[in-house]
């Protein structure tokens, strides 16, 4: 009896065991778009496919019109320039998508927003937000599937239900498409040219999508650039405006930018025999736009540091100096030769 109850209790906990594995994978196989905790179910073949290779769903012999942006002719386009496309997958979303408006807005950038038809539906004043403010709008299907894998009815509702909504929206039909997970056979490709569109992918990946720290998104993108080996080469940068850690990375790798000297190019304006890039009023990205590099005393409210780092106006003492000064051991010296009025006027308990 007692035999028989104990392979019952273990029985029972298989089941449990296996039950909660298969809802882990379901949690892993669903894309979080973590804003506002709304998910939308991915076509899971293709997930898991792209969780351990990508080549597996990515054929770039397959697009070789000269119309279209596959990685080779990316690669050709912008490798050997300081030129990076900036492109945004899966919005638009109302809690992150305009913080990402209103960061290359500030900066003066523009970019390429691959929107999905089912977010378009839900936030169509976001579709006009980023029309409306000079981006490119282009195809990213309607639900997120591998386009490779429908029918030819199912690929041509994809296709053609988003495009209506972006021509509904903005008055213009998309002229880009980007198959989600850049999965793509013959038939997507016809498909994608009957409706005068032009595929896009990417050729820089910081999979903003697996990792949501935003120092592995900025490490990931600095590494493919090469601005970690010294070596540095243009791209097409793929992110997500649906995260919030993408937001919080998209600054600094702007700043990352603007320090190596690239230069943001419009997709529409990528030509191999010309440098007709992104916008020709346009400088480039500003250092000084970033994250602040100069260094407040008052933020201490430490009296005596705020009195030897920020000295009167018609004081000669700078930061600069008294860091000198105590490097060469000489910092006593200096201050006692360099005084500050307002310090030796006050009382302080050392």
């Amino acid at each position: 009896m007692n035999n028989n109850f104990t392979a019952v209790r273990i029985f029972v906990g298989l089941l449990m065991l296996i039950s909660s594995a298969a809802a882990l994978q379901a949690d892993l196989l669903t894309i979080d778009t973590v804003a506002t905790g709304e998910f939308y179910q991915a076509d899971r073949s293709s997930i898991s496919q792209q969780l351990y290779s990508e080549k597996e769903l990515i054929d770039d012999s397959i697009v070789s019109s000269n119309d279209d942006f596959n990685r080779p002719k990316l690669v050709k386009l912008l490798a050997d320039t300081r030129k990076v496309v900036l492109t945004f997958d899966d919005g638009p979303h109302p809690r992150t998508t305009p913080k990402v408006l209103e960061i290359l807005k500030r900066r003066r950038v523009q970019a390429i927003f691959f929107v999905l038809g089912l977010q378009a539906a839900k936030y169509p004043e976001l579709v006009k937000q980023i029309h409306d403010e000079g981006h490119l709008i282009g195809n990213h299907s309607y639900s997120h599937k591998n386009l490779a894998q429908l029918s030819d009815s199912a690929l041509n509702e994809e296709l053609d239900r988003t495009s209506r909504l972006i021509e509904s929206i903005t008055g213009a039909q998309p002229q880009y498409l980007r198959p989600p997970y850049g999965a793509m056979n013959s038939k997507v490709l016809a498909a994608s040219r009957q409706r005068g569109m032009k595929v896009v992918l990417w050729t820089i990946d910081p999979k903003d999508w697996l990792q949501k720290s935003e120092a592995s998104i900025l490490q990931q993108t600095e590494r493919q650039l090469g601005m970690s080996s010294g070596r540095l080469r243009g791209g097409a940068l793929l992110l997500h405006d649906i995260y919030p850690s993408t937001v919080r990375a998209l600054e600094p790798i702007l700043d990352r930018l603007a320090t190596h000297e690239y230069t943001v190019a419009r997709i529409n304006n990528l030509d191999a025999s010309t440098d007709n890039f992104w916008a020709n009023a346009a400088p480039a990205l500003s250092r000084d736009e970033g994250f602040p590099k100069r260094f407040n005393p008052d933020i201490t409210g430490h009296k005596l540091l705020i009195s030897l780092l920020k000295p009167e106006q018609n004081n000669l003492r700078t930061p600069m100096a008294i860091l000198k000064a105590h490097k060469t051991g000489n910092l006593l010296a200096y201050l006692i030769k360099n005084p500050c009025e307002k310090f030796f006027n006050q009382q302080y308990s050392l």
